[in-house]
């Protein structure tokens, strides 16, 4: 099939100024761009920005990629390529005697859809994940990995343990892993010391790779945590790419100067440091992520055991109103007002969504810790919710950093975060048209050619001759997000057309029902590798 975007305004994800001309697409690549004769059917896109499709560095919709392919929420945002196995959580590779508790475990982060669960190496999973209405790549997840080798055990590994773990994120890059992620606050990732994220790095260098990481501490010791993947980065050598950057909580507030200039100083050293951001003020994750890290060692039965003991409820209570030396808590850094229920599994409890935790509390006739107890025991521990732990002066100093991309983070079940819907118009409407905070070519590279030159997928995030043809077509006059915290699920205005591969996916801001993405690898070699 041959068709032509005639009259738009081309940003081809450089960073350049826009130019009036045309985009000839033939099959899944683009043939021609610029002052060339139309071909095939012609689409008018007169007063429209043509844009490579965004690429989302952080995706949670390892599951629902399978059990919703449509998945409207990203594709009409513009959203062309999704970065699954965040936070050291990849659904993949596992045994067939952890998927119960796994899937229990990350029931409130990566939703629960009916799968059959049926892989059990990466490459397995990765075969799943294709077919979709947009592109699929992932990460191997640190945490899926101690799972397989060590359980949620609460310790370091041996000798042999290590090296087991080192051989499955071997076999997972080569298998379609574009990278490695771990995220530090999440059990069982949180058990491991430095030396063995050190360790597992020199295996991700060997492949060229990188490594992503929520960072062990966002909040007053964010320095810290920015500190330890620098070395991390440096002893092993293995690129890093830190995840939803950003200074939570009240001890962080102010700190994103501070932060940044850490990025620069260590980019001047030799370092290969990218990050990534979402567009807002608060975060979203599990429920259960509120619990200190120690009661998750014994999976989600222990788990439930500690909860329902009275002997440990003051200790419990007392750790996440206080916080531990070694472990940043969210309550400490803020409040449970800060705290609003945006997913449950049961019927019977979902008018507590999108109400505050001191809301709940009134209406159960219990106090806050009691209700999160509740909660977790009643769902199952299939809970999600928002946090309001961030100011809009640190997102706007961290949103325009040059290696800093953009992403959504989004969760997918319940009445989500609004970034699930809003995030890439968001940025293009309110941070560049109406606040000015960068110009829309830089905002444009940020959201495509960066994250692919960090991913490695070769030929996508551009708009040129021979790169596949991920479009994203949008009125930059108009584009805006709609999406709210008391109403989330709501569609943005100025997303035109999205074509994945040379097929139409939106056409005048609407899903065809076209599903043409595919599974991507990182290419050896590609431009995006480590140094």
């Amino acid at each position: 099939m041959i068709f032509t975007l005639t009259g738009g305004t081309i940003y081809d994800g450089s960073g350049g100024p826009g130019r009036l001309g045309n985009v000839v697409v033939e099959g899944d690549r683009i043939a021609a761009v610029g002052d060339v004769v139309p071909q095939g059917e012609r689409f008018d896109v007169a007063g429209l920005a043509v844009s490579p499709g965004f690429i989302d560095t952080h995706s949670h919709c390892d599951l629902v990629c399978m059990s919703d392919r449509q998945l409207s929420p990203k594709l009409r945002q513009g959203i062309t390529t999704d970065l699954l196995g965040q936070d050291g959580l990849s659904e993949a590779p596992i045994k067939r005697e952890d998927v119960d508790r796994w899937r229990t475990h990350l029931s409130g982060l990566n939703d629960d859809p009916q799968l059959d669960w049926s892989w059990r190496s990466y490459g397995d999973y990765f075969e799943r994940v294709g077919g979709a209405a947009l592109n699929m790549a992932g990460m191997v997840g640190h945490g899926t990995v101690r799972l397989h080798v060590m359980g949620m055990d609460d310790r370091a590994p041996t000798e042999a343990e290590l090296a087991a773990m080192q051989a499955l994120v071997d076999a997972s890059l080569s298998q379609g892993a574009c990278g490695f992620s771990t995220g530090l606050i999440y059990s069982p990732c949180v058990y491991s010391d430095t030396q063995e994220l050190i360790e597992i790095g020199k295996v991700v260098r060997r492949h060229d790779s990188f490594m992503v990481y929520h960072m062990r501490y966002e909040g007053g010791r964010v320095l810290e945590g920015m500190d330890e993947v620098f070395r991390i980065a440096r002893e092993s050598g293995a690129a890093c790419h830190i995840s939803h950057f950003k200074a939570r909580g009240k001890h962080a507030w102010g700190l994103s100067t501070q932060m940044s200039a850490a990025v620069e100083q260590a980019r001047a050293d030799g370092l290969d440091i990218t990050a990534d951001q979402y567009p807002y003020a608060a975060g979203s994750t599990m429920l259960a992520a509120l619990l200190p890290p120690w009661c998750h060692a014994r999976g989600i039965d222990g788990l439930n055991a500690y909860l329902r003991d009275p002997d440990l409820e003051s200790q419990i209570r007392r750790e996440i109103e206080q916080g531990r030396s070694d472990w940043e808590s969210s309550i400490a850094n803020s409040s449970w007002g800060s705290i609003m229920i945006s997913g449950v599994k049961s019927e019977a409890n979902r008018w507590a969504v999108g109400k505050r935790i001191p809301e709940i509390a009134a209406q159960w006739g219990l106090d806050e810790y009691q209700t999160m107890v509740r909660l977790l025991l009643d769902e199952n521990h299939a809970v999600s919710m928002i946090l309001f732990m961030m100011q809009e002066d640190d997102v706007r100093h961290l949103l325009v950093q040059p290696w800093l991309m953009h992403c959504t983070d989004a969760l997918m079940g319940g009445e989500p975060h609004p970034r699930t819907y809003g995030t890439y118009p968001k940025i293009l409407g309110h941070y560049v048209r109406d606040e000015k905070l960068m110009p829309l070519p830089e905002a444009i590279r940020k959201m495509t050619s960066l994250p692919a030159w960090r991913l490695g997928v070769v030929d996508r995030g551009e708009i040129r001759a021979g790169a596949f043809a991920d479009i994203t077509v949008f009125n930059p006059d108009t584009v805006i997000d709609r999406s709210t915290y008391e109403v989330p699920r709501q569609f943005p205005t100025g997303i035109e057309h999205v074509f994945v591969n040379g097929v139409h996916a939106v056409r005048d801001g609407r899903e065809t029902g076209n599903l043409a993405g595919r599974a991507l690898r990182r290419e050896a070699g590609a431009p995006g590798t480590c140094r």
